[in-house]
């Protein structure tokens, strides 16, 4: 009797374990992330007071551009509702108020967008990103 009470209460301790261990699905962090496009530049590398414009296929962005001390800053532009794998027309200008307004820079070109899943697999959200540097040389250039 006293050994199948144990065998019992080790079954019993046993499948709650492992039931707790189905239970909790994946190990899903918080992070978010939006379908979109990054480019980063250094400041440096553009006039100051320049006003940097970013489009992807129509979404456009635009800001002045940071301190020439500044190492790195960054355009993003979202693509709300985007939700598979494609190429996404990316243009990058810099224009230079100073020269009246004229573009002292411009890049174009297509970008894969790829899957990210920051929290892993079988974790929300997912989002479709395209990761693009620009390089006053080189143009646009993916990033990863």
């Amino acid at each position: 009797m006293v050994r199948t009470s144990v065998r019992l209460a080790f079954a019993v301790a046993l499948l709650s374990l492992t039931g707790c261990q189905a239970w909790q699905g994946p190990n899903c962090t918080d992070m978010g992330a939006e379908s979109g496009v990054t480019v980063p530049w250094r400041p440096a590398d553009f006039p100051a007071g320049a006003r940097l414009r970013l489009c992807a296929d129509e979404e456009c962005r635009e800001r002045a551009a940071a301190s020439a001390e500044d190492s790195l800053a960054l355009l993003d532009v979202p693509l709300p509702g985007e939700d598979g794998e494609r190429e996404v027309a990316l243009r990058f200008s810099a224009v230079d108020p100073a020269g009246g307004g004229r573009v002292v820079r411009e890049f174009s070109g297509r970008f894969a967008l790829r899957r990210v899943t920051p929290n892993g697999e079988g974790c929300e959200p997912t989002a479709w990103r395209a990761d693009v540097r620009a390089d006053p040389r080189a143009g646009l250039v993916p990033e990863g």
